[in-house]
């Protein structure tokens, strides 16, 4: 499982989140992308949506006698099966048909450029992919129920599901990262602040921070947190990344001290490890781990999100990275409409619901993110409450050059290869590679 976006992950997670989006996919279109395949006469063309949203108008009803294909992960069929169920239930007078298939989001993107005619209606992305479809000409922009992303979903699922200012997508989970502490070490308060972690007294062969530090998912976050951006603003624009303005180098600084002050760079297993034997104190970690530090730590098992930084200045919340599930409607569907409809249908409310009962996946859905069913769990409560502060990755192509450098420079900032009067240049450089 890519630690950058967790394709399996064992939760996902929601919130209101920047706008600002960063992604991890490394597959690059081509610089000359075939047109969209040409919309069937009875569909809704997204060129001819109208003005109305479904709130405002009548909504098409699903073509009759629609013959859908559904693809999702090997541990989604069981609840697609309930799920597709219920839809044709729900419109039983409209004879849909639909078939399911295996084909996750860590392998449709591949098989819908690949041949789109044989490529399911719906299918389910991680969202950093949905650049590349748009402009391969895969994906069929969501033309009836955007009102209902736009409306229900958190800030950082709208911009997930968003490409070139269109809405294409429709969001149904999302993921991102925390602070797992030992109780026995840390208490709750210690935690909230990383200068607090780094400045505490703790017993003899105890490391007081791990993070993945040659990590760019974990560690291209500390940029975010000193308001660097990545492709500007919005995520959007490849011309720009600030990394290596005055803020940048502040934080590159930051981290290049944080060994001498207890900190360690560690992997997952390696922080599973130290916390089973009761030698770490706290680690940033995503949702997948849940179970094993669970485990490893029993009654001394501790989350909250990510803590403050003050790299001189002032306090400033840790920003991290955060990644979606979208499901997408091929462009050359020959049932437009039915399969837009059951795109809606798989993310709405309930849906959200059941999809964290049967699959743990956090939902994106306002709504049903406060459910008591979802909320009530404190490794959520956590990773709700960093969400807050999440930053949702962007499927510009230019994130491929992203992941390796980055992970690079802050890895060597850390094990102390990079003199201070060489940062800068170090950043420069940095920032070149990223926008080549």
């Amino acid at each position: 499982m890519s630690k950058k976006l967790s394709l399996a992950m064992s939760m996902a997670l929601i919130g209101a989140m920047s706008v600002s989006m960063v992604g991890c996919n490394k597959t690059t279109p081509t610089s000359e992308s075939p047109a969209p395949a040409e919309t069937p006469a009875e569909s809704v063309a997204p060129s001819e949506a109208p003005a109305e949203t479904p709130a405002e108008a009548e909504v098409p009803q699903p073509e009759d006698g629609a013959k859908l294909t559904l693809w999702g992960a090997a541990d989604d069929q069981e609840m697609l099966t309930q799920m597709a169920d219920a839809f044709k239930t729900k419109y039983a007078d409209k004879n849909i048909e639909i078939t399911l298939r295996v084909n996750g989001e860590d392998t449709a993107k591949d098989e819908v450029q690949k041949d789109l005619d044989a490529a399911a209606d719906v299918f389910s992305i991680a969202h950093d992919q949905l650049g590349s479809l748009v402009q391969s000409g895969a994906i069929y922009e969501n033309t009836l129920f955007a009102k209902n992303v736009t409306d229900n979903d958190s800030d950082g699922a709208i911009t997930a599901a968003t490409y070139d200012g269109k809405i294409y997508g429709y969001p149904s989970a999302s993921e991102t990262y925390f602070l797992y502490y030992d109780t026995s070490i840390f208490k709750a308060e210690d935690v909230a602040s990383l200068n607090t972690i780094l400045d505490a007294q703790v017993p003899d062969g105890v490391t007081k921070f791990g993070f993945d530090m040659g990590n760019a998912y974990f560690s291209g976050a500390f940029f975010l947190t000193n308001d660097c951006q990545l492709f500007g603003e919005t995520g959007a624009d490849e011309t720009v990344c600030t990394f290596n303005n005055a803020g940048g180098l502040e934080m590159a600084n930051f981290i290049a001290g944080l060994k001498a002050k207890g900190a360690a760079a560690l992997d997952d297993a390696a922080a599973g490890t130290q916390f089973e034997a009761g030698k770490l104190g706290a680690y940033v970690g995503g949702p997948w781990k849940a179970a094993d530090y669970k485990k490893f730590l029993g009654d001394r098992y501790g989350v909250a999100k990510l803590p403050t930084i003050n790299t001189g200045s002032a306090d400033k919340q840790m920003k991290s990275f955060a990644g979606y599930k979208l499901y997408c409607v091929k462009s050359n569907t020959q049932y437009p409409v039915a399969a837009m409809t059951l795109a809606d249908f798989l993310t709405n409310e309930e849906n959200q619901i059941k999809r964290f009962e049967m699959r743990q996946l956090l939902p994106t859905n306002k709504t049903a993110a406060s459910n008591e069913k979802v909320t009530s769990d404190a490794t959520v409560a956590a990773t709700l409450a960093q969400l807050e502060f999440g930053v949702a990755m962007p499927s510009v192509p230019k994130m491929s050059n992203f992941w390796t450098p980055t992970g690079a420079f802050t890895k060597d900032a850390f094990d102390g290869n990079i003199q201070a009067a060489d940062m800068q240049a170090k950043l420069d450089s940095l920032v070149s590679d990223i926008l080549q």
